[in-house]
């Protein structure tokens, strides 16, 4: 059993690991001590909201609080067979001692789980290219710094395009009740999850918006938007910063930071407005809170498209498999 008293333990069995994975006559050095693989920079935002981005193409992560840039590092994700899923992922759990029932007790330190079925953050070996089973290795002291800022239900965001992502914020979204709309029916079923992390997707192509607590669909309805009116199509994640006034007469407005692998989402901050049926607007302030998700696509949303690869907000609700 290797623990994490026994660090050159450890690196000897992620050297011995990622040599399975190495590319035929290629020659890795294991860099996940390497001080040189990582950027941490606190001081930059010290509180709010924090987002982890990470591309696979680049085989790099970014950590983001309250919208600015706070640390950046080299990563190894899944290889061929193994493929690190792409979306909007929130942490599920944190251990900071994890050890793998699959991988014959492997050391995973300073875990954070984004699905059940496998798929974590932890420091682990860093050959250069893809070499894990799935999950993200990350440089063994930027894991410990990232572990000791996140929180169950921090957002994390995988891409898979190039350049890499990008990150904007001062977005504003107006959530309003519109009178227009109030014959439109909506569902609301909170005690499906009464607790546990919030996320939205608005579908432009159903022109329905769902809200997810917990993984768990607590609310739906129809509403009206003029997102893509100035706005280029595609997915865009928004991670709400929190709420404002612009007067005492003013409704509140929400405010948010975004994330894309499109440059073009960030050429200028967005102002966009959400009409909703009067009864399911009022119910839907009470859940968006600082951190929550909001996914806008203008792909169709069904229970299939919510978990594919591209604009996954996963919370899994199936039990815990052995790992």
């Amino acid at each position: 059993m290797f623990t994490l008293k026994s660090p050159l333990k450890l690196r000897a069995a992620c050297l011995a690991a990622a040599s399975c994975f190495m590319p035929m006559g290629a020659a890795a050095e294991d860099k996940q001590y390497d001080p040189s693989t990582f950027t941490w920079k606190p001081e930059l935002s010290p509180k709010g909201p924090v987002v982890v981005a990470v591309c696979l193409q680049e085989q790099s992560a970014a950590v983001y609080r309250n919208g600015i840039e706070i640390g950046r590092c080299e990563v190894s994700t899944g290889k061929k067979g193994h493929e690190t899923p792409t979306g909007v992922f929130h942490i599920l759990n944190k251990d900071k001692d994890h050890h793998s029932k699959t991988y014959n007790n492997a050391s995973m330190p300073f875990s954070e789980r984004l699905t059940w079925d496998g798929v974590a953050l932890h420091a682990g070996a860093l050959p250069g290219y893809p070499s894990s089973h799935g999950c993200i290795h990350l440089p063994y002291e930027f894991s410990k710094k990232l572990f000791g800022i996140t929180h169950k239900g921090t957002t994390v965001v995988i891409t898979n395009s190039k350049p890499g992502i990008h990150h904007s914020s001062g977005h504003k979204v107006l959530v309003r009740s519109s009178n227009k709309k109030t014959n439109i029916p909506f569902v609301w079923e909170p005690e499906k999850a009464k607790e546990g992390p919030v996320s939205l997707i608005f579908s432009e192509k159903d022109k329905m918006l769902f809200v997810l607590r917990n993984g768990k669909v607590i609310g739906e309805s129809g509403v009206a938007t003029n997102f893509f009116k100035d706005h280029e199509r595609g997915t865009i994640a928004f991670v709400c910063s929190g709420w404002s006034k612009e007067s005492k007469e003013s409704p509140p407005i929400s405010t948010w930071s975004a994330i894309s692998s499109s440059k073009s989402h960030h050429s200028k901050p967005l102002t966009a407005w959400f009409d909703l049926n009067p009864a399911f607007q009022q119910k839907l302030s009470t859940v968006i809170t600082t951190g929550t998700n909001l996914v806008i696509t203008d792909e169709s949303v069904t229970k299939q498209t919510r978990s594919n690869s591209g604009f996954r907000v996963l919370i899994s609700t199936k039990l815990e498999k052995a790992q």
